[in-house]
This record gives C-alpha cells, sequence and structure tokens, in this order.
C-alpha cells in the first residue's frame, strides 16, 4: 500500500525512534542528575516529540505485518479480537483518557514527592520515563489518529484539545519560573556546574517547559483549524506522485537509517559499563582539595563488605567548571586498630571516565575486605597541580541472599 505507507511516514517513525534514543541515551542523561533543565528536556522529548513523530508513522499494521503469518492469525489476532481487549483498547484512546492520564503524569511526577524518588531510585526513574511516554502516546493518538484507527471526537474538537493540554503545561511552567524558592532538594545537595544556582536552574527548566509545550500543542491546533478550512482534494497528480514515485528518499536515505538506528542503539550499549551508576548514589562528601573541588558519589547509608561503585567530580575550585582530563585514584585504608605500616600500604585505585556509565565522573570499583570503620582517601592530579580529600566510611557485614547477615 504504497500510497497509505509513504516514505515520510518511515521517516517521521524512525525519527520517533532516534529521538526516543537521544532523550534516553545521550549525553542529555548525563546531566540529568546536576540540571533540572536538561532533566526537563529529557521529559520534554519523551512527551512532546517522541510519540506524534512515531503515530505519524502509521506504525500498527506495518509492525503486525513484520510478524510471521502464524503469530498475526492465531495469537495476536485472536488476542486483539477478543472482545475485553477491544472494549479496553476503545477505552485508552478516547480523548478523555488521554488527556486525563498525560495531565496527571505531567503534574504527579513534577510534584517535589515523587520527583525526588525518580531521582534516587534508578527503578522508579524507569518508571517516571515510561509514564511519561506511555501517557504521551494516548494523549497523541486523537490527535494523529494512526491508521486503521477511527475518530471518537470530530476533527474540530482537537484544536480546543490541544488547547487545554497546553492550560496544564503552561500552569505547572509558570509555577516553576515564578515561584521563589527551590522545590527539589536534590539540586541544592549536589555540586552546581557552570555556576549555575539550583533557582536560575529551576527558572530555566521551568521557562523551557513553558516554550517547548507551547510549540508542541499549538502548532499542530493551527495545523488542524487550516486544514479543516482549506479544501480537502489533491490533485489527481499529486496522488499519482504519491502512490508511484520512487525518490531518492526512498531508494537512499530510509534505508541508511534504517540500518543506522540499530547499528547506533548496538555501539551504545557495547561502550556502556555494566558496573558504576550514580541513580541511586548520593554525595558523600564535597570538599576542596588544592585547585580542585572534589565530590564523591556512593550509595547511602553503610557500605557492606567487599566491592562498592566509587565516583568522583572533578571540579576547578574557583569556576565550577568539571575537569575531565585530570588523573583521580583511591585508597581504601582502615581507622581502627591500624598499624601505621599497614596505613602506609594502601593500594591506590586509578578512577577513570570509562568505568563510569556518566562521563563528567571518574569512577573505580574498591575492595573494602571486612567491616568496620574506613578512610577514603581521593586523590587528584593535574598536570603540578595536585590535591588530596578524605573521607569516613562506616562498612558493615555483607548481606546474605535472604536479606541478613552470612
Amino acid at each position: 500500500m504504497p500510497g497509505r505507507f509513504t516514505a515520510l511516514r518511515l521517516a517521521s517513525f524512525l525519527g520517533g525512534l532516534a529521538t526516543l534514543e537521544i532523550a534516553l541515551a545521550s549525553p542529555i542523561d548525563a546531566f540529568d542528575p546536576f540540571f533540572l533543565t536538561d532533566h526537563m528536556l529529557q521529559h520534554m522529548l519523551l512527551m512532546m516529540i517522541v510519540p506524534p513523530l512515531a503515530l505519524l508513522g502509521d506504525p500498527p499494521i506495518p509492525l503486525l505485518r513484520g510478524l510471521p503469518r502464524w503469530i498475526r492469525r492465531n495469537v495476536l489476532g485472536r488476542f486483539l479480537g477478543w472482545p475485553a481487549i477491544v472494549r479496553l483498547g476503545q477505552l485508552l484512546t478516547h480523548p478523555v483518557v488521554g488527556l486525563f492520564a498525560m495531565s496527571l503524569a505531567m503534574i504527579g511526577w513534577h510534584l517535589p514527592g515523587p520527583y525526588e524518588l525518580a531521582l534516587r531510585s534508578a527503578g522508579w526513574h524507569e518508571v517516571e520515563h515510561a509514564t511519561f511516554l506511555v501517557t504521551s502516546l494516548l494523549f497523541w493518538w486523537p490527535v494523529c489518529q494512526p491508521w486503521p484507527s477511527r475518530p471518537r471526537w470530530p476533527p474540530w474538537t482537537m484544536p480546543l484539545y490541544l488547547l487545554l493540554a497546553d492550560f496544564v503545561n503552561t500552569a505547572l511552567s509558570a509555577f516553576l519560573a515564578f515561584s521563589g524558592r527551590v522545590f527539589y532538594p536534590s539540586y541544592l545537595d549536589v555540586p552546581r556546574l557552570a555556576g549555575i544556582s539550583a533557582q536560575n536552574d529551576q527558572v530555566a527548566a521551568g521557562a523551557m517547559m513553558w516554550v517547548i509545550g507551547s510549540f508542541a500543542f499549538l502548532v499542530p491546533a493551527v495545523v488542524i483549524t487550516v486544514k479543516l478550512l482549506s479544501p480537502s482534494s489533491p490533485a489527481p497528480r499529486v496522488r499519482r506522485l504519491r502512490a508511484s514515485h520512487r525518490s531518492l528518499l526512498q531508494r537512499a536515505v530510509l534505508p541508511a537509517l534504517t540500518l543506522t538506528l540499530p547499528l547506533a542503539a548496538l555501539a551504545y550499549a557495547w561502550l556502556t559499563p555494566d558496573r558504576i551508576d550514580i541513580d541511586e548514589d548520593v554525595v558523600r562528601l564535597q570538599d576542596v582539595a588544592g585547585p580542585f573541588r572534589v565530590s564523591l558519589f556512593a550509595e547511602p547509608g553503610s557500605l557492606p563488605a567487599g566491592e562498592s561503585d566509587i565516583a568522583v567530580l572533578v571540579q576547578d575550585r574557583d569556576s565550577g567548571e568539571v575537569i575531565l582530563d585530570a588523573a583521580v585514584g583511591l585508597a581504601v585504608q582502615p581507622i581502627d586498630g591500624s598499624s601505621s605500616e599497614s596505613r602506609s600500604e594502601a593500594r591506590v585505585v586509578r578512577a577513570t571516565r570509562e568505568q563510569a556509565a556518566n562521563r563528567l565522573l571518574a569512577a573505580a570499583t574498591v575492595d573494602l575486605p571486612s567491616p568496620g570503620s574506613w578512610e577514603l582517601r581521593v586523590s587528584v592530579r593535574r598536570g603540578s597541580d595536585e590535591g588530596t580529600v578524605s573521607a569516613k566510611l562506616e562498612v558493615e557485614p555483607p548481606k546474605s541472599k535472604h536479606g541478613g547477615s552470612p
């Protein structure tokens, strides 16, 4: 059906997938523990850009046709034709459900409690992103109306539908931009990058949400209005070109995009380490060492005996600029009941950016062999500049698989 599934629709669907990868697997994700503005950009991409691009590609039928015939007919065909599933699909794609679901997700996850929970927990962070994406797909479904679905409301209601969503977005973004206090305490605790205060970061995040959201909702509303007020029968020559013309876009650019996206995903999966991340870590130390400002990230509370992941952020003491080329070493030694000889023989482990999931940091895995009080010494060297800071770590017995001590 070349007239229905055009090259432009394929490009739109692939653009949605590419934007999703940019939102979740790019340097944008590296800055979100430090900047609300960056985190807000992630949310806007997941809610305002990815869903309409993906749905404008009319993906349901092509995705089903790509499956083996026996799965389509004997498994998915029976499942999707089950009356309860049909009724559920009709309910979920109703405009009222889509508007309510996305508004609830937008407001709910930006309340201080849920937002802080997502910052502290990697699992809840993923739930937050999934909620934004799924509820936004439900919201944009009546606007894009992917074939072969049928509209539940007349077309003239869609501009009003988009204006209601813009009202929710504007109210929330104005609340963030014009508030006189910081709503998310975590951004007061983490190191501030580039000299941007937590309050100014929140104002910028609210302004970004306001601008991107307004464009995302109002531009489609204007386009739909103009389309409703304009003649709607394309010339015969245009219809023939849409159905039969195989352009350079179809022959070369789209196959290249089709290959590039999975290759980029595989490359990212291969390059990303599987050990160290800071999604659930907290700032354990912020101190000045010579010309450096050093921040230490580790798990909250007492650490279990054995291997632990430690991440270090190095900044210029005066400007706050992140330093990426400093040599960082970590060494642990016992505090209680240890001789000076054992203390002097503490093994130094080099922390590198290659070991960190967040490439703003240097990270390493250190060994805490037994329970007790341990000193973690962080040494930083860049050219002739050197600095050292120390932090006290409390180590507890390792937990067994059943949650207790062995």
